[in-house]
């Protein structure tokens, strides 16, 4: 008798949990701009808050102890380090280069879950890697072809070249160690609760070693109060809890093969928070191309086997 593969709800889950990433960069970016709000000390607040609310999560389920667990600390560095890459990845290279690299974690994901791990990757994987890879190309095609894409700013483009792809390694082995931590006895929440630590404790004394200078909360409108709750509620939280949760359900592999997903999504959201709308028809194929293949391969995945 034939019985589905994954569930529908949990396939659900990844997406949702990819769009809120997509939606991620836009408020961070509508919130470094508009609040003025520096990158770290941004990722430090937006966190700071998260950590906070984890805190009293995993205190009421009576977990603490899990927090001893090394296998949740090396998960925890993972998250660390592919976070601040991140951040300092866009300070010192161009936007459309650190994205077009980020693109080759799902592929990091399969290569190094294959390798190291010995997890084979779900039917049609390599298909949707490969729609998806092409329609998040196209999608920057108008980057790409503007010779200043090319053109190396000094070695600080270098730096963030190389930050961009350490980050995607980073996030590659973040996505493929948390399945692993439940069998450490480390509950979903202990592990996102660890990474906030570690991301707090590390953005902040970060922040001011580059020398961030912030006015302060007060001096935010109600507007960026708004926006600035809506990230670290909606996004922090509620994406990363669905990326632990879908990760250890689904796998990394099946994960990240949807990760392209974020793409159309931020175009989308950025047009109506930012006003930067698609312009090209390049753009508006490849978002319909990174869309619709993503779509086709979750609903593969729910098919009987």
């Amino acid at each position: 008798m034939n019985t589905p593969r994954f569930s529908p709800l949990w396939l659900g889950a990844a997406l949702l949990g990819h769009t809120a990433w997509g939606i991620y960069p836009v408020l961070a970016r509508y919130l470094q701009i508009q609040a003025e709000i520096p990158g770290l000390t941004l990722l430090t607040i937006a966190n700071g808050f998260a950590m906070l609310v984890m805190f009293v999560v995993v205190a009421v389920r009576g977990e603490f102890r899990q927090l001893t667990i090394h296998a949740g600390w090396l998960v925890a560095l993972f998250a660390m380090l592919r976070a601040v890459t991140n951040v300092l990845a866009a300070r010192y290279a161009p936007a459309a280069q650190v994205t077009l690299i980020g693109l080759l974690t799902p592929l990091l994901v399969v290569i190094m879950g294959r390798l190291w791990f010995h997890d084979p990757a779900p039917p049609k994987t390599g298909i949707v890697l490969t729609l998806s890879l092409l329609g998040a190309v196209v999608m920057l095609s108008g980057d790409i072809q503007n010779p200043t894409f090319w053109q190396m700013g000094g070695d600080s483009s270098w730096v963030g070249i190389v930050l961009a792809l350490v980050s995607s390694v980073m996030l590659a082995l973040y996505m493929l160690s948390v399945r692993r931590t439940s069998g450490y006895g480390i509950s979903s929440e202990a592990t996102f609760l660890l990474q906030l630590i570690a991301v707090v404790g590390t953005s902040i004394p970060l922040s001011y070693l580059i020398g961030e200078r912030f006015d302060g909360l007060s001096s935010l409108m109600p507007v960026h109060w708004l926006w600035l709750i809506v990230f670290s509620v909606c996004i922090v939280i509620g994406a990363n809890i669905l990326q632990v949760y879908t990760l250890r359900k689904l796998g990394a592999s099946l994960v990240t093969a949807v990760q392209a997903w974020r793409l159309p999504v931020s175009a989308i959201v950025a047009g109506f928070i930012l006003g930067e709308w698609i312009e090209t028809p390049t753009e508006y194929i490849g978002a319909a191309l990174t869309a619709l293949s993503v779509t086709w391969y979750l609903v593969t995945q729910r098919k009987s086997t």
